[in-house]
């Protein structure tokens, strides 16, 4: 049987198990300098060389670096180019909060938008119950999307919203191993693998996720390599199976739950 470990160590794609990357961004960095941050080509040719399927991916300095609408433009633009490979976020902004709605519904005129992300650098501090928040969470949880946050601050409010909104999936974009038992207390919370960098953390995840079946493989990508994704699970201790839902079975459930959603959209994976 193939092995992601196997895969890696030979260079060789991943295409023998699905492989979706919840977590990456597209453009230019004001922080660092990303070579050709804006060629899609080079983007779709990296997935490619890797066997991975699908990115759910937002602007580049989300929420911060220009008005929500540019940053949403940049990002729909590449899904529309690419509509099977890139799954957009919506990115929305506490710098904009008057707006959110009105660019979250804009963006929902794209049939494939998985849900939105925000992040919380360079913007005003707010939480899952401000008030300009819940409209965007009441749409997402009917439709049964996607809401990611770069790092969700407030325990208690983050219980609040998974309560108050059983439908929606959470995601926590960052590895954080104080929000990780949620994860084995709500079914529609998830947490992202994204900057995972202690030597086999995530078999330190697994156990306090009581499970591989919450945790989603994310590497900010095309911020870093497509391979901080695999590489933290084929160098860990968890086992084979555990290390496919990671990869890609976990989000295909996510997925699952949208109308539109076909296994043909798994371009890299010869059996899904």
């Amino acid at each position: 049987m193939n092995t992601i470990y196997d895969a890696v160590v030979r260079g060789a794609p991943l295409d023998f198990t699905p492989f979706i990357d919840v977590h990456g961004h597209f453009g230019t960095w004001i922080e660092t300098a990303v070579p050709a941050a804006l060629d899609a080509g080079r983007l779709i040719a990296e997935m490619d060389r890797w066997g991975c399927d699908q990115v759910w991916m937002t602007a580049s300095e989300p929420g911060f670096g220009a008005l929500m609408r540019d940053k949403n433009d940049t990002i729909l633009g590449l899904a529309r180019a690419h509509p099977d490979r890139i799954l957009p976020y919506c990115t929305l902004s506490s710098n904009e909060p008057g707006l959110c709605l009105t660019e979250f519904r804009r963006c929902l005129e794209y049939p494939r938008c998985i849900g939105v992300k925000m992040h919380r650098y360079d913007q005003p501090a707010y939480t899952l119950k401000s008030g300009f928040i819940q409209p965007v969470l009441e749409i997402l949880n009917e439709r049964r999307m996607v809401y990611m946050n770069h790092a969700y601050l407030n325990l208690a409010d983050l219980e609040w919203a998974l309560s108050r909104y059983p439908d929606l999936t959470f995601i926590n974009g960052h590895m954080d191993y104080k929000m990780m038992e949620l994860a084995g207390r709500f079914s529609n919370y998830y947490v992202c693998t994204c900057a995972a960098q202690t030597p086999n953390q995530m078999a330190g995840a697994v156990e306090r996720a009581r499970g591989s079946e919450k945790l989603l493989v994310g590497s900010d990508f095309n911020l870093f390599c497509l391979a901080f994704g695999p590489g933290m699970l084929a160098y860990s201790s968890i086992s084979e199976d555990d290390q496919r839902n990671i990869l890609g079975r976990n989000a295909i459930r996510i997925l699952e739950r949208q109308p539109w959603w076909s296994t043909s959209l798994l371009r890299c994976t010869t059996s899904p």
